[in-house]
C-alpha cells in the first residue's frame, strides 16, 4: 500500500479541518471520510484548539481505493525513510507519507487508528525539534509539578494512575506523556489524548523514574544510568536514522541530568499516592 502520490504530501487543509494541539503543538486533520468527525472529536475532544489557531502541521487522509477490513490487533507503525528526506508511515490498513520538515502527512487508510498512529509520529518529531521526547509512561502531577515513571508491560503504569485518580491527582497520562526543554532552563510534560482523564494538563517535570512492587511503597534514589535505559527502551523514535537515534539519546541524557531521577517501589493501595505526593509537595 502505497501514498497517493508518491512524493510530497499534501498541503489541505479543507475549510473547517479539526484542530487539535498537543504539547503546544497544533495540527489540522482533514479528512476524506466525513463519518470519521464524530469519533475523532471523542478522541481528541480535550485537546481541539481554535479555529482561529494556526496549525502547525497538516494531516490529509484519504480513503483506500477499495474498503479494507480494520485490523483486529493493533500494531506499532514501521518507519521508513523515503526519497529526499521524506518518511513513510506503514501499518496494518494504512501507508502514510510524511514531508521533509514532518509538517505534512498525506495518509491513505480508513478509520481514526491511522489518524491516530501517524499523530503520535509527527507530535514525536515536533517533539525531537525542541530536544523533547514522546515517553511511553504515566505521568503524574501535584500543585503544578510532574513525576514520569516508566517500566515494562506489567510494571504498574496503569496501576498506579489508577492510584492517583483515585487518590483525586491529576494524571498526564498513562499511554504517553510528551516532554520538552523550555527556555530559561527546566523541563515540561503534557498529557496526550491516549488513555487521558477528560481533560488536558501539562506541568513542570521534577522527576523521571523506574516503577517496582513491595508490599510497602518507597521513593527510592536511582542512577540515571538505571533510569536512562529504561527510558529509551520506552521512547517513540520518529526517525529511524543514526542520527534520530542519536538525538533520541541525547534527549534523554539532557533531561535526566535535569530533574531527579528515581525508583518508585509501591503497593496496590493508598501508601503509593501517598508517597509521591510527599515527594512532589
Amino acid at each position: 500500500m502505497h501514498a497517493v502520490n508518491g512524493g510530497d504530501p499534501l498541503s489541505g487543509p479543507r475549510d473547517g479541518a479539526l484542530r487539535i494541539t498537543l504539547a503546544g503543538w497544533t495540527v489540522a486533520l482533514d479528512v476524506e471520510d466525513d463519518a470519521l468527525a464524530g469519533p475523532l472529536r471523542r478522541v481528541f475532544g480535550a485537546f481541539l484548539a481554535p479555529d482561529a489557531v494556526a496549525p502547525d502541521a497538516r494531516l490529509v487522509m484519504r480513503n483506500p481505493p477499495s474498503p479494507i477490513a480494520p485490523p483486529t490487533v493493533q500494531e506499532l507503525p514501521r518507519l521508513e525513510p523515503g526519497d529526499s528526506g521524506t518518511l513513510r508511515v506503514e501499518g496494518a490498513g494504512y501507508s502514510a507519507l510524511l514531508s521533509p520538515d514532518r509538517c505534512h502527512a498525506d495518509v491513505i487508510g480508513a478509520g481514526r487508528y491511522p489518524v491516530e498512529n501517524v499523530i503520535k509520529v509527527m507530535l514525536a518529531s515536533s517533539l525531537a525539534k525542541r530536544g523533547g521526547l514522546l515517553i511511553h509512561g504515566v505521568g503524574l502531577v501535584h500543585e503544578g509539578r510532574a513525576a514520569l515513571f516508566v517500566g515494562h508491560s506489567g510494571a504498574g503504569k496503569s496501576t498506579l494512575g489508577g492510584l492517583w485518580l483515585e487518590a483525586g491527582g491529576t494524571v498526564l497520562a498513562d499511554e504517553l506523556v510528551a516532554v520538552w526543554p523550555v527556555e530559561g532552563g527546566g523541563w515540561r510534560a503534557a498529557g496526550t489524548p491516549w488513555n487521558v482523564p477528560t481533560r488536558t494538563a501539562e506541568a513542570a517535570l521534577v522527576a523521571v523514574g523506574t516503577l517496582g512492587w513491595d508490599s510497602t511503597s518507597r521513593w527510592d534514589a536511582q542512577g540515571a544510568g538505571e533510569v536512562a535505559r529504561v527510558l529509551l527502551l520506552n521512547a517513540l523514535l520518529p526517525e529511524p536514522t543514526p542520527a534520530g537515534r542519536g538525538a533520541l539519546v541525547g534527549a534523554a541524557g539532557h533531561v535526566l541530568s535535569s530533574v531527579e531521577t528515581t525508583r518508585l517501589v509501591f503497593s496496590r493501595d493508598a501508601s503509593a499516592a501517598e508517597v509521591v505526593r510527599a515527594r512532589l509537595a
